[in-house]
C-alpha cells in the first residue's frame, strides 16, 4: 500500500491536510543539501528532481482530493476572485499580480543581497545548459514546477491546514512565510531573506483574493524571468 495513502487513512480527514502539508514540505527542506551532493550526476539529479517535483506532489493531491468533503475550490482552485466571478476577472487578476510578484521578488533580492552578500551551496540555476533547446526547456520545466508545485503546498495546502486551528488567518500568515522561506535555504541569506517577504506578500495576497491562480501565474512568470 501507498505508505501516504496508509498513514492518511489512519488519520481523519480533520487533520490529514496538515499531514499532507508535513509530508509535502520535508523533502524540500533537505531538498537543497542532496543537490549539491548529485548535482554532477545528472541521471540522478534529474531522477530524484522529478520525484520531489512531479511524483510526490501527485501523490498528495491524490490524497487530497480522498478526503471526505473535499473541494479544489478550498484549496484556491476556482473562478473566483474577491466578489468577482468568471474566467475574465481571474485572467485580469493574473496579468494585474504578474509584476506584482516579479517586483516585490527582485526588490527585496536587491535589498538583501547588500546586507548578506554570501553565496548559498547550490543555485538552480547552475543546473540550466548554456543555450540550445534544454537552455528553454529546463527553465520552463523550473517555472512551471516552483510555481505549480510551491503555490499548491505552501499556499493552498497550507492554507487548507491552517482552517483547523482556532485563527486560521494568523496561522497561515506565520507558518506560510516562514515554510516557503527555509526551503530555499540553500540559494543563501539573501535568497531566504527575500522569499519570506515574496512569501508573506503572497500569503497576504491569498487571504484577501482567495484564489490560487493569480499566485501560480506569477510565480511561473517570476521565475522564467529571473532564471533567463
Amino acid at each position: 500500500m501507498n505508505p501516504i495513502a496508509a498513514a492518511g487513512g489512519r488519520i481523519g480527514g480533520r487533520h490529514r491536510y496538515m499531514l499532507l502539508a508535513a509530508i509535502g514540505i520535508f523533502p524540500f527542506l533537505v531538498n537543497g543539501p542532496v543537490n549539491a551532493r548529485i548535482a554532477h550526476q545528472p541521471l540522478l539529479y534529474w531522477g530524484f528532481e522529478l520525484a520531489i517535483w512531479v511524483v510526490l506532489p501527485g501523490l498528495l493531491l491524490l490524497m487530497a482530493t480522498r478526503t471526505p468533503g473535499f473541494r479544489f475550490a478550498d484549496l484556491g482552485l476556482h473562478l473566483a476572485v474577491m466578489n468577482y466571478r468568471g474566467l475574465p476577472a481571474v485572467l485580469i487578476a493574473c496579468l494585474l499580480f504578474s509584476p506584482l510578484c516579479y517586483g516585490v521578488y527582485v526588490g527585496a533580492g536587491a535589498l538583501f543581497e547588500r546586507w548578506f552578500p554570501q553565496d548559498g551551496f547550490f543555485n538552480y540555476e547552475t543546473m540550466i545548459p548554456e543555450s540550445g533547446i534544454g537552455y528553454y526547456a529546463v527553465i520552463l520545466y523550473f517555472a512551471l514546477s516552483a510555481g505549480l508545485v510551491e503555490e499548491f503546498l505552501f499556499r493552498g495546502l497550507l492554507f487548507r491546514a491552517a482552517r483547523e486551528f482556532a485563527h486560521p488567518a494568523l496561522a497561515f500568515m506565520l507558518v506560510s512565510p516562514l515554510a516557503f522561506s527555509l526551503v530555499h535555504w540553500e540559494s543563501g541569506p539573501a535568497n531566504l531573506c527575500a522569499t519570506w517577504v515574496f512569501g508573506l506578500f503572497a500569503a497576504a495576497a491569498y487571504l484577501r483574493m482567495k484564489n490560487l491562480w493569480p499566485l501560480i501565474v506569477g510565480h511561473v512568470v517570476t521565475d522564467l524571468l529571473w532564471f533567463s
